[in-house]
């Protein structure tokens, strides 16, 4: 029986990293083993009960010392866990997480990360002296495997794959009768509207005005959808109150599975949020990012999605071209989604491969 260890930004109701969450441990049970799969997170009950296994609080530093101790392997599971944007704190969590597993000179896998930014040099220092110590590293882009060249990270195996969610498998559970329960009517195509506030910049009205203009022209419906309910509910009905159409706010919280299910039912996706283009890659929904982030523009390019640059200057002129085109040339975009995602997927499964080589050792 192996005990593997899952350290991750898990138990904060992230729709992305539930999500990566589900599709590490869906992973593990394809590869045939026994293993006892715990995760470090700050809502045990829920991280249990969504994915049918063990968990623990992350802070309960005597729990997770005793955990790390009795584990096998230790994975630093998906997302942008190491980085200094968000805290110094965040960071210090997880290199203190990989610190300790090779303290007791446990097995780490750092796994499909997308490394960065780190800005502050003695946080650059940090990582480098303790992600040189891991045993194998996969990232989901080839920016982070720069970022951590600029670091000198040179002594795990490194290996470029793809995002965990690539890997998962779409279900159809009725998500339009979920949507239609929620007063979404599907008498025309939807298009979905994905927003997060960013560091007080405001995009609104921006965004409110090329939604009323695929309303007018395209004559389609425009659904609000929240990722992370409670960051994104705000700003979702507050650009749907600066629009001069009528348009729909999914006024309710999801879990990973169903905002997958109902990104998969658009026509169409404009967002910010860097997993809901994912998700919309899955179902084969064409999409324009609007980057916050060079993880969001990192992807547009790996998926050869249009991007309508940055937040901070966005242009209205430009944004409707680049949504007419995907409109104009609409089975172009699905076309090319559909080989796409087969790649990806190809490339996601990867990590479980390496996974699996570093258990066999």
């Amino acid at each position: 029986m192996i005990n593997i260890v899952i350290s991750g930004y898990i138990g904060y109701s992230n729709c992305g990293d539930d999500a990566i969450l589900s599709a590490i441990c869906e992973g593990i049970r394809e590869l045939n083993i026994e293993a006892n799969i715990t995760a470090l997170s700050k809502n045990p009950v829920i991280t249990m009960k969504d994915n049918n296994i063990k968990s623990i609080y992350r802070f309960d530093w005597k729990e997770v010392n005793r955990t790390i101790k009795s584990a096998d392997i230790i994975i630093s599971g998906g997302g942008s866990l190491l980085q200094d944007t968000t805290s110094t704190r965040s960071l210090l969590y997880y290199l203190g997480i990989i610190k300790l597993a090779k303290l007791y000179k446990k097995k780490v896998m750092l796994y499909a990360n997308g490394i960065g930014p780190i800005y502050k040099k003695l946080n650059r220092l940090m990582t480098k002296y303790i992600v040189n110590k891991v045993d194998i590293i996969t990232l989901r882009d080839e920016l982070s495997k720069k970022d951590l060249e600029s670091m000198k990270v040179t002594k795990p195996r490194i290996h470029v794959t793809a995002d965990p969610v690539f890997s998962m498998n779409v279900k159809d559970n009725g998500y339009r009768k979920l949507l239609s329960d929620n007063g979404i009517p599907l008498d025309k195509p939807l298009v979905g509207i994905l927003f997060r506030e960013w560091k007080n910049i405001r995009y609104e009205e921006v965004i409110a005005e090329v939604c009323d203009e695929l309303v007018e022209k395209k004559d389609v419906n425009i659904v609000f959808i929240p990722m992370e309910y409670k960051e994104d509910i705000g700003i979702s009905k507050h650009i749907s109150n600066n629009m001069k159409n009528k348009s729909y706010v999914l006024d309710k919280d999801l879990d990973s599975s169903s905002i997958i299910g109902v990104i998969g039912e658009m026509h169409m996706i404009l967002s910010m949020r860097l997993h809901a283009l994912l998700f919309a890659a899955l179902s084969s929904v064409p999409m324009v990012g609007f980057v916050y982030d060079p993880k969001v523009s990192c992807y547009l390019e790996l998926m050869d999605m249009p991007s309508a640059g940055d937040v901070k200057e966005l242009d209205i002129t430009s944004i409707n071209n680049i949504v007419n085109d995907v409109y104009n040339n609409y089975d172009d975009y699905v076309e090319k989604l559909n080989e796409i995602k087969v790649k990806m997927k190809k490339k996601s499964q990867m990590n479980n491969k390496y996974l699996l080589d570093l258990i066999d050792e």
